[in-house]
């Protein structure tokens, strides 16, 4: 009676797709131990064993937003998220963005001090 089977509903939302796929489905779980990503993965056959390229990534599979690894735990209700991997890095973009914005400033900057110039000139 410990052991009881029951069903935890599940979503997987995969991202690495264009449009994303959004997946319900439902995994069986015993009282005693909830199942973990890996085995609600397998069960939708999106992976062979724990070494699978996915794993080998990490932050490509998520639980509302938190990173999680093979063996963490999901519960009912849980939202699965498989990432698509980052092309370009934030950090580089957000640089670049802030040094375009300087760029234009200082062409600004510039173009007043030449008319300052021309305007002295005459």
């Amino acid at each position: 009676m410990g052991n009881e089977i029951k069903h935890i509903q599940l979503e997987l939302f995969d991202g690495r797709n264009d449009p994303p796929i959004q997946t319900f489905f439902s995994l069986s779980a015993t009282s005693k131990r909830a199942p973990t990503v890996f085995e609600a993965l397998l069960h939708l056959q999106i992976v062979n064993t724990k070494d699978d390229l996915i794993f080998q990534k990490k932050g490509s599979i998520g639980v509302f937003s938190i990173v999680l690894g093979p063996d963490d735990t999901i519960y009912d209700g849980d939202r699965i998220e498989l990432y698509r991997p980052i092309l370009i890095d934030p950090k580089k973009i957000r640089r670049k963005k802030a040094n375009q914005n300087k760029d234009t400033e200082l062409k600004i900057k510039a173009k007043i001090r030449k008319e300052r110039k021309d305007f002295r000139e005459l």
